[in-house]
């Protein structure tokens, strides 16, 4: 969060949404309001609809950065952080 809150959450135009692959979608609510997340959660039952299960890795924490074409622009979090950095 402190990563997050010093160099992404100022940054206008970059949105941070956590792909959960959590299967008790009640306890990652829990999970993510424990943290104080600020940022949107899609859930397994969500994952299909969301258009974004094409992305998904299987592990966590995983950060990728993806432009509104859905290009990739980069993965892991320094490459992400450093990515957002000269948007």
């Amino acid at each position: 969060m402190q990563s997050y809150n010093a160099e992404i959450a100022t940054k206008e135009g970059v949105e941070f949404i956590l792909f959960s692959l959590d299967r008790d979608a009640a306890a990652a609510l829990v999970w993510a309001k424990k943290e104080n997340f600020p940022w949107a959660h899609i859930l397994p039952a969500r994952h299909r609809a969301s258009g974004l299960k094409k992305y998904a890795k299987n592990y966590v924490p995983y950060f990728m950065l993806i432009d509104k074409g859905g290009k990739i622009l980069a993965e892991g979090k320094q490459a992400v952080f450093a990515k957002v950095k000269t948007l």
